[in-house]
């Protein structure tokens, strides 16, 4: 495939990486200032994009880590290692790197382990 054609297609060396990220806070007040800093703390300061959805404590989002010439495990270690560093961010999980246009997309769930009484 020509170099046009593949930059139109996102293929080859134009393809956009990405992962799925579920993150559990351990509060449900201040979502919306903990969605502020994670859009911009996070991901914005690190040149990526993200969607998803999220409510209380509580966000799944898809994060666009770039072409693999701008280091997507690299961006991904800085979005965790800023989670890690957040007092209210109970937990984590993030899904396998996939084509953001291509995928294959893979659905990952949070398990959330209660205490027994």
């Amino acid at each position: 495939m020509k170099k046009r054609l593949r930059k139109k297609h996102h293929q080859g060396e134009y393809a956009e990486w990405g992962h799925q990220l579920l993150i559990t806070r351990n509060r449900k007040e201040g979502f919306d200032e903990f969605l502020d800093a994670f859009f911009e703390e996070a991901i914005e300061a690190n040149e990526c994009q993200c969607g998803g959805a999220g409510m209380e404590d509580k966000l799944d989002v898809v994060v666009e880590l770039g072409r693999l010439v701008d280091d997507p495990p690299g961006r991904l270690r800085k979005i965790t290692a800023w989670l890690d560093g957040r007092p209210d961010v109970q937990e984590y999980k993030t899904g396998p790197l996939f084509d953001l246009w291509y995928g294959p997309w893979e659905e990952i769930e949070m398990k959330i382990e209660f205490p027994e009484n």
